[in-house]
């Protein structure tokens, strides 16, 4: 790095870490509001002892009741009278509040949790801020060693050390983001209220040490890889948590559920396969339905929307750029516009509880054709045609044996969106199908959602296991046809 960019990057590290001792929060103080509450309170007696008085009144009591209940309606009043007072005497004040800073500070002993809305919300509100206290003091430290790596690391033109100052920078980073949204969730009871941020001085404990690690990173090349295989892995890692998260779940009764989540699976798996049992849970009449659908469905879509593409790409025609233009517009307008009409045309072909109006109507999918006419504008010599028509071959033929293996990652990655889509359908299905034998996986998740008194979730995400499971082997299988590259051109010498 050059000796003007490692210089900024240190400063800015150890300007966070020094920013995280300034006071970055205050807890404004609402004893008004506190008192609000009580003059309501002395309001409503006043106003129960007014219509004692009245009653009285009415029902002819003597004047030496009526007298010492006249006392009781003064007294009250007077006792609003004086609360208002000090109401608006605390109005004027305009406390400053007490201000809050990442570090040293815990949490001042004048701050009192609001427990009504930390029982409402179990794990949103943790109460215990001893792990929030070491991130901050972590934060700091790290931010400070990411200063004096880029030190150590003496301009040199490939270093290690500049490579852990990125990943110590990057942590704390993360740290004093969660820092700082921990902070703004406090619930405080009244007479303080919850903390109000400093939104320049956020800014810049984010800001800056993000800057510096922009510096760190465009200095080096092997820095700038290391936090790019840091970011695909943190991403892979997103990806995957809700499958595996669906997979535990599959393993955990409702009451582990709806407890918190978990990340180790449970002991129940049995308990809810037999719960999907005892729920008429036909998993292998449901797979054999879907999978008739999904890849008969998928079938006809990518081999005739290859079809279709491959035509709009080598014959020019009379209509051409019309035709393409409606292929475009249809891409424009929602399934679930046209679902009456599409549900009334298969009724009158006499089409229902069948699988055919789920299978056929995929040979017209327009956003597949269009992603195969780029990808033969982009892979595709029109000169493989003309060849293969002077040695005689048919215009099938040629389609079949030199057109289709060249797209076949094309074909692989539209294949993939169109069974996970055909899979996953749940309201064409729905419309079309309502015989039990024909139903769907998905319809069948569906059914699996209980009775008014109670919810198996256990079973419901079992139910999505087994679902999703076919989705993945077929992922996994045709993954490697999507990164495939083609081989440029075709035409050997």
């Amino acid at each position: 790095m050059k000796k003007t960019r490692t210089l900024i990057a240190v400063l800015l590290l150890l300007c966070t870490a020094a920013l995280m001792f300034i006071p970055v929060a205050s807890f404004e103080d609402r004893s008004a509001d506190a008192m609000l509450e009580d003059i309501a309170k002395l309001e409503g007696k006043w106003e129960r002892e007014v219509a004692k008085l009245e009653r009285d009144t009415n029902a002819g009591k003597d004047a030496a009741t009526l007298e010492k209940q006249q006392a009781k309606v003064d007294k009250a009043w007077a006792a609003v009278e004086e609360k208002q007072a000090e109401y608006e005497a605390a109005s004027g004040e305009g406390s400053a509040g007490i201000p809050y800073a990442l570090l040293p500070n815990k949490l001042p002993e004048e701050i009192k949790l609001d427990m009504e809305t930390i029982n409402a919300n179990a794990g949103v509100y943790p109460t215990d801020f001893t792990l929030h206290y070491a991130l901050m003091w972590t934060a700091a430290a790290l931010l400070v060693v990411a200063a004096a790596l880029l030190v150590l690391g003496k301009n040199q033109l490939v270093s290690k050390c500049y490579t852990f100052s990125s990943f110590a920078n990057l942590i704390a980073i993360l740290l004093v983001a969660y820092g700082l949204m921990r902070v703004k969730a406090i619930p405080v009871k009244l007479p303080y209220g919850a903390p109000s941020m400093n939104p320049i001085l956020c800014a810049l404990m984010l800001v800056m040490p993000i800057v510096a690690l922009f510096l760190n990173c465009t200095a080096l090349i092997n820095t700038k890889r290391s936090m790019i295989y840091t970011l695909c892995i943190a991403l892979s890692v997103l990806s995957i948590l809700p499958f595996w998260l669906m997979i535990v779940n599959a393993t955990r009764n409702s009451t582990q559920i709806q407890s918190g989540v978990s990340l180790l699976p449970s002991t129940f798996l049995s308990h809810n396969i037999s719960v999907l049992k005892t729920k008429d849970f036909q998993v292998l009449t449901g797979f054999k339905n879907s999978a008739i659908i999904a890849f008969g469905s998928t079938l006809m879509s990518v081999y005739f929307s290859a079809l279709t593409a491959y035509g709009f790409v080598v014959y020019k025609f009379k209509g051409h750029k019309f035709l393409w233009s409606v292929v475009m517009a249809i891409i424009m307008i929602p399934g679930q516009v046209t679902a009456t009409g599409f549900f009334m045309f298969m009724y009158k072909l006499g089409w229902q509880n069948s699988f055919l109006p789920l299978i056929i109507p995929s040979i017209a999918a327009a956003s597949t054709v269009f992603f195969f006419k780029q990808y033969l504008e982009a892979n595709f010599q029109i000169s493989l045609v003309e060849a293969a028509r002077i040695d005689g071959a048919g215009e099938f033929f040629t389609y079949n044996t030199i057109i289709m293996p060249i797209m076949v990652p094309a074909m692989a990655t539209m294949g993939i969106m169109a069974m996970i889509g055909s899979w996953n359908n749940y309201l064409t299905p729905l419309m079309l199908l309502t015989k039990k034998e024909l139903a769907t996986l998905p319809m069948m998740v569906k059914e699996l959602r209980g009775d008014i008194y109670r919810t198996e979730y256990g079973s419901i995400y079992l139910g999505l296991t087994m679902t999703a499971l076919p989705l993945m082997v077929v992922y996994f299988c045709f993954s490697k046809y999507i990164i495939a590259g083609v081989a440029v051109g075709g035409v050997k010498e």
